[in-house]
């Protein structure tokens, strides 16, 4: 298999809070930081750990850990990032800087939710000013008040972004599912835009409560359940007619892995048939034709899955090495290819680590 253009389509970078709060009002800034600080204690303590390391401090919440990318500077530098990825192999990153898509910042009110949204994407902006064509941050997007959104859609586009991220459970945060016609102007501006919309894997208020009574040491119930738990989130899309709604849309599924992928489409398509979906003329077409036309999942290491890769698309399929998260494959993604790879013909390999990135992100 060529190693030639290699894009991670799902990393991470921290966005350390003095980056943003150098774009924040200044009135507005101790109510950032208190915001940020009561969202990382409450994480904590939902999980039963330590608060996370304040980033305004300089420190790297992961320089304890003992995987080969945990402590690197590569998290929050963007020099030492590329650094990291021409040793890596690496063309160009997806960069996820906000796993909670700034729900964080919706305590702050209306006074302060959307400058804080704006600082937060200003900050990411200018950590990907340092190579544009090699990070590319996922921007997150206000949905409280639409309008927001809508604005920063737009602002973000003109500002050269090429992905948005959205909350994975809007009910979690007290709002209406996406298919409520109230976020019919966010998803037109956005398609309009041509920029994908990522949900990244994530814990539900089911999955917290899994949590609470998970007695292995490891939380391992816990852990190995959110990439599951996003077929809800599918089927929302799908089925309440969303996307057939809007042809335009993309949206990718982050961190989901393959394998399970098949029988849940397998599925969706037999209750169309068998259910009277068809009848009741819920969707002019199967849900997995939605899927392919419109939709995407990362993976890491799935060989499964891309056994399966046939039954979901190989167009709709994005490899990611996860830096620098315990799953990650840095510094030997080149092996991991390699070995995960073998007897994939090579043009469909190609397309998995980089070229189906290159063509939803426009690289």
């Amino acid at each position: 298999m060529s190693a030639e253009r290699i894009i991670s389509a799902d990393s991470h970078v921290t966005i350390r809070d003095e980056a943003v709060l150098s774009y924040m009002p200044a009135k507005l800034r101790d109510d950032f930081q208190r915001s940020r600080d009561e969202y990382r204690a409450a994480m904590a303590m939902r999980a039963k750990k330590k608060p996370a390391t304040d980033h305004a401090k300089g420190q790297n919440p992961s320089q304890q850990a003992n995987w080969a990318a945990a402590g690197r500077p590569g998290e929050f530098d963007p020099v030492a990032r590329l650094e990291d990825m021409d040793i890596d192999g690496v063309e160009a990153e997806v960069l996820y800087c906000a796993v909670d898509a700034g729900t964080s910042f919706n305590t702050l009110g209306d006074t302060g939710r959307e400058a804080a949204f704006q600082a937060f994407c200003n900050a990411a902006l200018e950590f990907a000013s340092r190579d544009p064509k090699r990070l590319l941050p996922v921007y997150p997007i206000p949905i409280v008040e639409v309008e927001e959104g809508v604005r920063e859609v737009t602002r973000l586009a003109e500002a050269g972004a090429r992905a948005l991220m959205l909350p994975l459970y809007p009910a979690d945060q007290g709002l209406p599912p996406y298919w409520d016609p109230r976020y019919d102007r966010l998803w037109a501006t956005i398609q309009e835009t041509g920029i994908p919309i990522s949900q990244h894997v994530d814990a539900s208020q089911a999955l917290w409560r899994v949590l609470e009574n998970d007695p292995t040491p490891a939380k391992g119930i816990f852990q190995s359940l959110p990439p599951l738990y996003m077929s809800e989130s599918i089927a929302g899309w799908i089925v309440s007619g969303l996307l057939e709604r809007f042809p335009g849309l993309k949206v990718i599924f982050v961190e989901a892995g393959l394998g399970w992928l098949p029988f849940f489409l397998e599925r969706l398509d037999r209750m169309y048939e068998k259910h009277g979906w068809r009848e009741m003329s819920m969707l002019p077409e199967v849900p997995s034709f939605y899927w392919r036309r419109q939709m995407a999942a990362t993976f890491e290491e799935d060989e499964f899955g891309v056994e399966n890769r046939d039954r979901l698309g190989v167009e709709n399929l994005m490899w990611a090495s996860d830096y620098p998260h315990p799953d990650c494959t840095w510094p030997d993604s080149q092996q991991v290819l390699k070995t995960h790879f073998d007897g994939v013909p090579e043009d469909e390999a190609r397309l998995m680590i980089g070229g189906n990135a290159a063509r939803f992100y426009r690289l």
